[in-house]
């Protein structure tokens, strides 16, 4: 752990509504370092605190953003930058993707590298070495698909049906027989309803 780069003589005093607001904040961002596995509180703690040292700078000038705001930029930039100096390899918008979070952890990062989180370089070179295989590997893989047709599986009265209908194609015999039928049916319901 670093020593802090602030002295508590340069704190200013702050309201109750900018404390309220950078209590969320803070725990906005150690949410966020938590979603990553960080586990080790103190870590977190030391990482959160520099990054909220970060946006409070921000803060100053630029006063209508709301800290929480401010904080998670911060951590979002902070984090995409760690990973593409590590990567060697720019990231899209400078944004950590689910590829970059996912080469996080199938480097195992949250469990035997925590302590090079966010820290600035040189990096244990097993360390880089498996961040930028865990990259790659994390890269989409495309596989050329065919697709076959297949004949439709029907139950028992989607089956009589599909013979039924055939026999109607092949005989047009049936087929009048049936169109004729149908008429008939349609003129009795009309005679019964009309003239009843």
């Amino acid at each position: 752990m670093g020593l802090p780069h602030h002295s508590l003589g340069t704190l200013r005093p702050l309201s109750e509504t900018e404390l309220s607001e950078w209590e969320e904040a803070y725990a906005a961002v150690e949410a966020y370092l938590q979603a990553l596995r960080l586990r080790n509180r103190l870590l977190v703690a030391e990482l959160v605190r520099a990054i909220l040292w970060r946006a409070s700078a921000r803060g100053a000038n630029e006063p209508g953003v709301p800290a929480r705001v401010l904080a998670m930029e911060e951590t979002l930039s902070e984090i995409a930058t760690w990973t593409q100096h590590v990567l060697d390899e720019p990231l899209e918008n400078r944004r950590l993707a689910a590829r970059g979070r996912l080469a996080l952890l199938l480097a195992d990062m949250p469990g035997k590298w925590q302590g090079v989180f966010l820290t600035p370089a040189p990096w244990p070179p097993a360390f880089t070495d498996s961040m930028r295989k865990s990259y790659l590997a994390a890269g989409p893989r495309f596989a050329k698909l065919t697709m076959v047709p297949k004949p439709l599986e029907l139950n028992v009265i989607g089956e009589g049906a599909a013979q039924w209908w055939e026999t109607m194609d092949r005989r047009p015999i049936v087929r009048k027989m049936f169109a004729l039928l149908l008429l008939a049916l349609i003129g009795a319901g009309l005679w019964f309803f009309f003239l009843k």
